[in-house]
């Protein structure tokens, strides 16, 4: 029994040597750690042992415009489209129409039978030229008296009359012609010759397509961003993979109140020949604004007046109100007196009060900012 008890005791005494060696390496270790903490050497711990402010992070802030990528489904006109109509009654002997062929201005596109027409210019032309004559010879004889003046004034209103039925005679003859008002291409016709058409007939289209007009629709709220000359990109199904540059050119004066939106025009140069009228085109612009300034998203704190961030001014936290504009990739564009280069606290803003001091631990303007 009491060789029992002295193993016990041994054993005992075993263990607590053991524990007391433990902590001592344990308590050298540690203080090994603390002096690297804390050592005078180490330049964060002189940072850390100078701190006499809420250490926090912060970041600058930058002015960036706000500006918005609108897109809209707009309609292609020509530069310039019309309707050909028959331009008199009668019966057609030539057509030069054929879809998609350029002529040039004046050149002849319909003919109408002139067989009348132009038996009648030769006759009025015949009588102004008897009537020229009979004026010229009158004014010779006026000089020597054998002209009576009441004859002479007949005849020259005979030549005024004889020079009227001509211009009218040779307009009714070129009424057999229709010409191309303008350079450009034609349509499908829906007349061929022999056929009889009656005066303002539809015959086919003509449009100058040496540019399209993109006519789209703009939200009110959006009108302050657009100017003349504005630049924009459309795309179109009728060309594939292919986008087209364009500017806008023209506005309309008012906004239609049952959509609240303009009517806004876009040009687009089309010299290839490529886009066609009536096409439905995607339209995106990018629409400028004014520059707002912009902080991390984690800088915006709401409170009960609503949202604002927390400026370093001075080594001192300062609240400053804003109005949120709009979030962009991890920024959010805010409207407030915040000036390019302020720093703004991005972490510890939940210890931060109106007027404490802060410690900044980081540079604003670094690139871990």
């Amino acid at each position: 029994m009491t060789r029992t008890s002295f193993v016990k005791q041994l054993l005992l005494s075993a263990l607590l040597v053991a524990l007391a060696a433990g902590a001592w390496v344990f308590r050298a270790e540690l203080g090994t750690y603390w002096a690297s903490v804390v050592s005078p050497a180490s330049p964060e711990a002189r940072t850390k042992t100078k701190t006499n402010g809420t250490p926090v992070i912060t970041s600058a802030v930058n002015m960036v415009p706000d500006e918005l990528t609108f897109s809209a489904i707009g309609t292609g006109f020509a530069a310039r489209s019309v309707t050909l109509r028959a331009p008199a009654s009668g019966r057609v002997t030539d057509l030069s129409l054929s879809p998609d062929r350029d002529f040039t201005k004046d050149e002849i596109l319909l003919q109408l039978d002139d067989t009348d027409e132009r038996l009648a210019f030769e006759l009025a032309k015949a009588r102004f030229d008897r009537a020229t004559r009979e004026r010229d010879r009158f004014r010779a004889l006026q000089g020597t008296g054998a002209a009576a003046q009441t004859r002479l004034e007949q005849v020259e209103t005979d030549f005024k009359v004889a020079r009227i039925q001509m211009d009218q005679a040779r307009a009714d003859l070129e009424d057999r012609s229709l010409r191309a008002p303008f350079d450009g291409v034609t349509g499908i016709a829906s007349v061929e010759v022999g056929d009889r058409v009656a005066a303002e007939d539809a015959v086919a289209t003509f449009d100058d397509r040496s540019r399209i007009l993109v006519e789209f629709d703009l939200p009110e709220a959006f009108l302050s961003r657009v100017d003349l000359g504005l630049m924009l990109t459309v795309t179109t199904p009728a060309a594939e993979n292919q986008s087209f540059e364009g500017r806008i050119t023209a506005v309309d004066s008012r906004v239609d109140p049952a959509t609240r939106s303009a009517r806004v025009r876009a040009t687009i140069d089309n010299g290839n020949d490529i886009l066609r009228p009536g096409a439905s085109f995607a339209v995106r612009v990018e629409l400028p604004g004014p520059d707002y300034p912009a902080v991390p998203e984690l800088a915006l704190q709401f409170s009960r007046d609503g949202l604002l961030v927390w400026r370093v001014t001075d080594g001192k936290a300062e609240s400053v109100p804003v109005r949120l504009i709009r979030r962009r990739a991890g920024l959010v564009i805010v409207d407030g007196p915040l000036d390019p280069g302020d720093a703004v606290v991005i972490e510890g803003t939940q210890r931060l009060r109106h007027g404490v001091a802060v410690d900044a631990l980081n540079d604003p303007t670094g690139p871990n900012s």
